[in-house]
């Protein structure tokens, strides 16, 4: 079934390196592989747009199997993705009022996207995950997190999009298997990567680090990102310690719908809490309920004192 998929797939981000011309103005070039997709290999191609490549110069783009040579199109002259800290000093940051940028990306079903024009009129929830994530606390949390919100929110009116910060691995055949996984419906909810310098240059702009502790393996921080219909930035959850059903409530109050105000303001302040203790849910879940507790504890006993006083100087 993979492999039929892998086959049908025809948008498929790829990084390669030329190595020198070949006959009737191809290019050779060794591609890296595509995972569960295409094997590593070094063959003529046609380079769309046509670039000046010398022998070692990195390409990035769409590798388009269905010419006779292979085609990369959309290409452009790009080093191998390498994980570190974002250079938002290069960039135009996304923050608050800012507008989602264009970007051509590929979810999970191998459809392009664009994050600033696909979805119109509607409130999008983004964030960032990849697929071999081992920290149950982290990428697979905020999956099975935007698996109950899909349920939660009317495909009409809102996205769900996660962004792989594993463009190497993370490609269109390994998204639709993850996203199978987690029961995505992809009229709602999108799992998608792209050619290894968009996503770093999304890296940059959203301000997502991505530090590599092996080769399977990233840390990295956690931000959660809800425009509002007219595509800009509205709110920024700094963690991933936040609730469905709260995320959610949020999302319905930037469309002008009624919401749960306590569910937004429990999202707000598990949100604070979470950051706090270093994106922890369960560590900020666990405090809130403390400091409510206790704070539930202390006017109650302030009040009882209070009647007790009554009561006794009545008596008295």
């Amino acid at each position: 079934m993979l492999a039929l998929l892998a086959f049908l797939l025809t948008i498929l981000p790829v990084h390669g390196t030329a190595l020198g011309p070949a006959p009737g103005g191809s290019t050779i070039v060794r591609l890296d592989p595509v995972t569960a997709t295409v094997p590593a290999q070094t063959r003529a191609v046609r380079i769309s747009p046509a670039l000046a490549l010398p022998p070692g110069t990195g390409v990035d783009g769409f590798l388009d199997r269905s010419h006779s040579p292979w085609r990369i199109y959309d290409a452009n002259v790009a080093a191998k993705f390498t994980p570190g800290l974002p250079e938002t000093g290069k960039v135009v940051p996304i923050d608050l009022g800012t507008p989602l940028p264009h970007t051509q990306l590929v979810d999970q079903n191998g459809q392009l996207v664009d994050l600033a024009s696909s979805y119109p009129g509607k409130v999008v929830v983004v964030s960032f995950i990849f697929t071999r994530c081992p920290d149950k606390d982290e990428c697979p949390t905020v999956s099975a997190k935007f698996a109950q919100m899909q349920r939660l929110l009317d495909p009409a009116l809102f996205h769900l999009v996660e962004i792989s910060l594993d463009p190497v691995y993370d490609s269109p055949a390994v998204l639709h298997t993850y996203a199978r996984q987690f029961g995505a419906n992809a009229a709602v909810w999108s799992i998608v990567t792209a050619q290894p310098h968009e996503v770093t240059h999304l890296l940059d702009r959203f301000g997502i680090s991505s530090l590599r502790t092996s080769d399977a393996t990233f840390v990295h921080n956690d931000k959660v990102f809800l425009t509002s219909p007219n595509g800009k930035v509205a709110e920024i959850v700094q963690t991933v310690g936040f609730s469905p059903e709260g995320l959610a409530s949020e999302a319905r109050h930037l469309h002008g719908m009624s919401s749960s105000t306590l569910g937004r303001l429990k999202l707000s302040l598990i949100a604070s809490v979470a950051a706090l203790c270093g994106g922890s849910q369960f560590t900020g879940v666990v405090l809130l309920e403390t400091v409510l507790f206790l704070f539930i504890a202390v006017v109650s006993f302030a009040t009882l004192a209070w009647v007790a006083r009554k009561i006794f100087w009545k008596n008295a």
